[in-house]
């Protein structure tokens, strides 16, 4: 997993999705897909556990880590 961040959406047969979000400020009434940013640090480990993915919190060993 690289970079600071990542941006995922969860499918379990069907997309998820929002009804309503807010984006800067504005408030969006629409279906859209639902979208979650999730910070991990550069170098964290992504693995697959007890059926779900998770990240961290150990490292790849990057230099510098985490």
């Amino acid at each position: 997993m690289g970079g600071t961040s990542t941006d995922v959406s969860r499918y379990a047969g069907s997309y998820e999705q929002v009804l309503e979000t807010q984006i800067a400020g504005a408030i969006i009434q629409a279906p859209q897909l639902d979208i979650n940013t999730v910070a991990a640090g550069g170098g964290s480990k992504l693995k697959f556990q007890f059926g779900a993915f998770q990240v961290g919190p150990e490292s790849v060993g990057a230099h510098p880590g985490p």
